[in-house]
């Protein structure tokens, strides 16, 4: 094996252990006490190995299967050979599944077992035979669990992507993970349409039999691929490896071919654009022409401007739980007709719907604010605690709500959660909304300086870019050169550098 694939996770963790129809053992990690969250984050993790060995044709190639949660983890997840470490904040209950859930990266992370694991990249320009493929395998198991319509929008939205960015070469060893993960699956998504799946399949078990347990690149692969098929691949090399561009145009033809609503939502866009028609009466009659979800989700993310308060009322009283999320968090302002409608979005079994309508029926209807929190109290929201943190800081800001006791106790609770005791998903949420209105303490800012050196880059990005906010006013500056005597060496290093502008 690799030596980079090598790993260690060490922490208190309860087991459960499942078996794959091919007798795996599948060795499923999570914190004690959390035994609520361990059926909905491993959801469909059996399902997911028993897919990939029939459908990648070549066995599973280890002795089992381990997945291990960390807090703070650098990546989503990290295929280290037989073991998956991953995010914490993938560790959801019940109700959060409908709004983020581990399966996708789940996917992923096998089918890397197959793909850099046991076949390994000589070198960077051929990490498509990494991140393409798991990629790839990854939207194939989601097929097989959510459907057609689930594959086809997923690498829509994965084309429109690909569409907008800066094009890269598949081939380009310094490529952005966009290109090597979603235009690497398009590759091969386009390869099989070219070669056939028989010739495909027969080309991907020969690969793994050739290189298992060594190291191969991508004109090995082709060249395997190649004896499969009378295909020409120069084409194919030359249009998915090698341009800078993203064939966007072969891609929409190829979602049009096989996905009903893709042709109708491509048909609905260029009537938008050509006919003198009212918006909502072209959206209405494609609206009836088709029950995919997807389509008319993708609908109201785009359009929902366009909607009467009429059709609105119509879309939430179908009760589908997508098309309501959608509706919470695109709606720029409640009206007061939509308000009793609206309302019924705070008992919807989905976290990101209840954390927007509480927020927005907040702002619109201030003289009920005591009950829109007295109907959502209590309630948690996902590993980031989105919901939590938005109701502390909306009871703190609602006057006759609650003791002043009460308040000083939710003030003290969402500002102990910039703590580097939480995970960082959570310091972030609490930071983003605390500085909205209130003036960081002490501790706080102390907490925000520690922000600024973690290992995670996203989380020290947002935090660096809040501080050099702060430093701004000559009045907080003061204060962090007080306050800098308390911190340990290296934040001082960094808070030094900040205070001397460098």
């Amino acid at each position: 094996m690799s030596s980079y694939l090598l790993a260690f996770a060490i922490g208190k963790y309860k087991k459960d252990t499942l078996t794959t129809t091919s007798n795996i053992p599948l060795e499923l990690y999570s914190y004690p006490g959390h035994f609520l969250k361990v059926e909905p984050t491993y959801r469909y993790t059996g399902e997911i190995m028993d897919f990939l060995e029939n459908e990648i044709g070549f066995p599973y190639p280890w002795q089992n299967y381990k997945q291990v949660p960390v807090q703070d983890f650098l990546y989503a997840g990290m295929e280290n050979t037989g073991t998956t470490i991953f995010s914490d904040s993938f560790l959801i209950d019940s109700l959060a599944f409908i709004d983020k859930n581990y399966v996708s990266v789940n996917a992923h992370e096998m089918a890397h077992q197959w793909f850099g694991n046991l076949v390994t990249e000589v070198e960077a320009k051929d990490h498509w035979l990494h991140e393409g493929f798991a990629t790839y395998y990854s939207l194939l198991a989601e097929r097989e669990l959510f459907g057609d319509e689930y594959y086809y929008w997923k690498l829509f939205e994965s084309a429109q992507a690909l569409k907008n960015q800066e094009g890269e070469a598949l081939k380009d060893p310094k490529a952005s993970s966009l290109t090597f993960y979603e235009k690497g699956a398009w590759a091969l998504v386009m390869l099989r349409e070219a070669i056939g799946d028989k010739a495909f399949r027969s080309a991907i078990e020969r690969f793994l039999q050739a290189y298992a347990f060594k190291n191969a690149t991508i004109e090995d692969f082709l060249g395997i691929v190649q004896q499969e098929t009378s295909t020409d691949l120069k084409t194919f090399e030359e249009t998915w490896l090698e341009s800078t561009e993203f064939p966007y145009q072969s891609a929409q033809n190829y979602l049009k071919q096989y996905s009903p609503s893709l042709r109708l939502w491509y048909e609905f866009r260029w009537e938008l654009t050509t006919s003198p028609e009212e918006n909502e009466q072209i959206i209405r009659r494609y609206w009836e022409k088709t029950d995919s979800v997807y389509f008319k989700r993708q609908v109201i993310s785009k359009f929902l401007r366009s909607f009467s308060i009429s059709f609105i009322k119509e879309i939430l009283a179908t009760g589908e739980v997508e098309l309501r999320r959608a509706v919470a968090i695109h709606l720029e302002r409640v009206p007061p007709e939509l308000k009793a409608e609206f309302e019924t979005l705070l008992n919807d079994p989905s976290y990101l719907t209840v954390e927007n309508s509480l927020f927005k029926l907040w702002i619109y209807f201030p003289g009920e604010r005591e009950r829109f929190l007295e109907t959502t109290k209590g309630i948690v929201g996902l590993p980031n605690k989105n919901v939590r943190i938005l109701w502390l800081f909306l009871a703190i800001l609602t006057g006759e709500f609650e003791t002043t006791a009460d308040k000083l106790e939710y003030r003290n609770e969402l500002f102990g959660y910039t703590s580097p005791s939480y995970p960082f998903e959570v310091r972030q949420t609490a930071f983003s909304v605390i500085s909205e209105v209130f003036e960081l303490p002490d501790d706080n800012l102390k907490d925000l300086i520690n922000a600024s050196v973690h290992h995670s880059w996203q989380f020290r990005s947002f935090a660096r870019n809040l501080l050099s906010e702060i430093l701004k006013d000559e009045k907080q500056k003061e204060r962090l050169k007080v306050l800098a005597a308390e911190l340990n060496e290296v934040e001082q290093r960094y808070l030094t550098k900040q205070l001397e502008g460098k």
